[in-house]
């Protein structure tokens, strides 16, 4: 299991976003969304953490979608203003995505495949936005991790590389954008992983920790 975790200022307010807008429950010390678990931590953020995003599979996007904004959900005006988007060269036929912002800001991802789409809401994947993708990647590998899909995305600013790696039970994607803000660390604190033994420290500040 893959559990991000964040770090707020104001616990409570977080855990009514996370609850009453996307839809989480509560579990032991986790919020789970179908087979999507979070943590949240109370105490001042230490600068930000290397992942940029959670993602969540929805089997219809424009349900998905005007549910949560219905519910106080609002679009991450950075990345994706005027809604969803879509990305043709992933998978088979394309992916259509949008960025929600999410507790303090921190990013959260609906994903729908055009084909194959996921029957219920869950973990679809963790995205980290990396300086050096190679050095990432075999960070990753170096634990396990097993590459399930390589695609570099043609952009009239260059390529975007993305990697997707299967990893303690769920999906990491790695992308090395050409915007420098965009590869900058993202809100969400350190990726904690089922079975690690001892907390490890990645490339670009990176932070795994035992769950």
């Amino acid at each position: 299991m893959l559990v991000p975790e964040l770090t707020v200022q104001n616990i409570d307010q977080a855990a009514r976003v996370l609850g009453d807008v996307f839809g989480f429950a509560p579990g032991g010390d986790l919020w789970h969304r179908g087979t999507q678990a979070v943590r949240l931590v109370a105490g001042v953020p230490q600068g930000h953490g290397r992942i940029d995003h959670i993602a969540l599979t929805v089997p219809d996007m424009e349900v998905a979608l005007a549910g949560l904004k219905s519910a106080g959900a609002t679009l991450d005006a950075a990345v994706t203003p005027n809604g969803p988007q879509l990305i043709p060269e992933f998978w088979d036929d394309g992916l259509r995505f949008v960025y929600l912002s999410g507790p303090s800001a921190a990013r959260i991802e609906l994903c729908q495949r055009i084909t194959g789409a996921a029957p219920d809401v869950g973990h679809d994947h963790i995205g980290i936005p990396c300086h050096d993708l190679p050095a990432m990647q075999a960070f990753f590998e170096g634990q396990g991790a097993r590459l399930t899909a390589s695609v570099d995305l043609l952009r009239p600013d260059g390529v975007v590389p993305v990697r997707f790696l299967s990893f303690a039970g769920g999906v990491i994607e790695l992308y090395q954008p050409k915007d420098a803000e965009r590869a900058a660390h993202g809100l969400w604190s350190r990726l904690l992983v089922a079975g690690l033994p001892a907390r490890l420290e990645g490339p670009e500040g990176l932070i795994l920790a035992p769950l």
